[in-house]
């Protein structure tokens, strides 16, 4: 799916404005400028989203409320009663929304994102629909909090509410992907590389031992999403392979693909 120029151990996509935090303030301010947050009457399990058109969020539903799923609300042996969610660039929040409203996850969630006109519609959104909601439901819903947070530039440890021990469940679904379309660099090993190079080895110890994160991409096939999270500075020996979305699968040329990918991994508890 990449492009791709390569750094000798990474394929590497071209950079574009996705890449680029103006581009999503920007995006966010005109949502709240034309009053998205606002609406009283916009389904927030159904707001719109980049992989929406390829049934990507409903597929991550299925798959984190399987009963299979080690935290899934329908599993009868479910490892964690109430399992902590965080939603890496969490955007307008509808991962948040619907693992809550319809997975019926019921553990604090926090959402973060660089962008903070992102949060503030996300806020805007959550608010309007708790006011909509009686008290019993209010407090049956839980708490879904959002904060800003630059995965790769800031500490998580130095945040009053980060958990000790990290997450049991974290979600991408595009951050992955923006970070891919940056042209920054950062130093790792003694090297300057593209932030993407960086950001598997920054948000790995944000899962919990035992926990689980879940990728979802467009830009990179599954067997490039699992290379990323497992061969990267910081994930080697962190980070295994739990599972992956199945998605309808095409036909052309003579060679079977699909539009998206959703890997799931699981951090090694050791």
């Amino acid at each position: 799916m990449g492009d791709l120029s390569s750094n000798g151990r990474f394929k590497h996509l071209r950079p574009s404005e996705l890449g680029d935090k103006d581009y999503w303030d920007t995006t966010y301010q005109n949502e709240l400028d034309n009053g998205i947050g606002q609406d009283g009457d916009r389904d927030i399990t159904a707001l719109d989203s980049w992989f929406a058109e390829i049934d990507a969020p409903i597929k991550v539903l299925e798959f984190l409320t399987n009963e299979d799923f080690p935290l899934s609300p329908n599993n009868t042996e479910r490892i964690i009663e109430s399992p902590t969610v965080l939603d890496l660039g969490t955007g307008n929040g509808s991962s948040l929304f619907e693992l809550k409203l319809e997975g019926e996850y019921d553990g604090a969630m926090f959402g973060v994102d660089y962008s903070g006109q992102s949060l503030d519609l996300a806020k805007q959104l959550w608010n309007k629909h708790l006011h909509q909601q009686e008290e019993a439901e209010k407090q049956q819903q839980g708490t879904i909090s959002f904060e800003q947070m630059d995965i790769l530039k800031d500490v998580p440890e130095d945040k009053p509410w980060w958990p000790k021990a990290g997450f049991d469940l974290v979600l991408d679904k595009g951050t992955f992907d923006a970070i891919s379309l940056s042209a920054e660099t950062v130093e790792l090993e003694g090297a300057m590389v593209r932030v993407v190079e960086a950001y598997p080895g920054k948000v790995a110890p944000m899962v919990k031992p035992g926990g689980f994160l879940i990728i979802t991409s467009v830009n990179w096939t599954e067997n490039e999403v699992v290379r990323w999270f497992t061969e990267s500075v910081g994930t080697q020996g962190v980070l295994e392979e739990f599972g992956r979305v199945k998605y309808p699968v095409y036909e052309f040329g003579g060679r079977k693909g699909q539009g998206v990918a959703s890997v799931c991994f699981r951090r090694i508890a050791s």
